[in-house]
């Protein structure tokens, strides 16, 4: 059973004047298909796509859900980063210019206000919100689930637990720690 959500975000310097980009467009990009900001409805301007480290959970999680079977580009060693702090610094000062492109998880940039300075992109017309992540009006989610033996008992610790996580004080704890609970718990 899916207890909460997160997800992948992509974001540009707020000179940008991109504010929407479609899935298919942002694995291009990636890939290295698509290279120039002019190309998407922008400037005549080289994009440089950052992306997280090899192994890194983001880069996994970007991978998985954004490139789907398309493996993205090796990028310049500067264009990686090993840190989500280090990406998002490296977008927001790239050459003070609106060419950078990068991405990160949903909590960072909405919980955490890591994406500070940055604007966050639509992807296919839909902005990131745990509205549309809870929906699943947003294409890049990663859902995270609660499991149990179907057979537990009603009275078993296991049965309780399971019960607590997806009721409101389980989902206002994902909420707490970053996540978009499945039930809306914000308000």
């Amino acid at each position: 059973t899916v207890l909460a959500y997160d997800g992948i975000v992509v974001i540009v310097n707020p000179g940008n004047p991109v504010s929407d980009l479609s899935v298919d467009t942002i694995a291009k990009i990636f890939t290295g298909e698509i290279t120039n900001w002019s190309q998407v409805g922008g400037e005549d301007l080289e994009i440089v796509p950052f992306q997280r480290n090899q192994g890194a959970g983001s880069q996994t999680m970007f991978k998985k859900l954004v490139m789907d079977d398309l493996e993205p580009m090796q990028p310049p060693l500067t264009w990686t980063s090993n840190s989500m702090e280090g990406l998002l610094n490296a977008v927001r000062e790239y050459d003070n210019s609106a060419a950078a492109l990068g991405y990160t998880v949903y909590y960072y940039a909405n919980d955490m206000e890591m994406a500070r300075g940055l604007k966050v992109l639509a992807i296919d017309g839909v902005t990131p919100s745990a509205q549309a992540i809870r929906a699943g009006e947003y294409p890049f989610l990663n859902p995270y689930f609660v499991s149990i033996d179907k057979d537990a008992p009603q009275d078993s610790p296991t049965r309780i637990l399971y019960d607590w996580v997806l009721g409101p004080g389980g989902q206002r704890l994902a909420a707490m720690e970053g996540y978009v609970p499945v039930m809306d718990v914000e308000g």
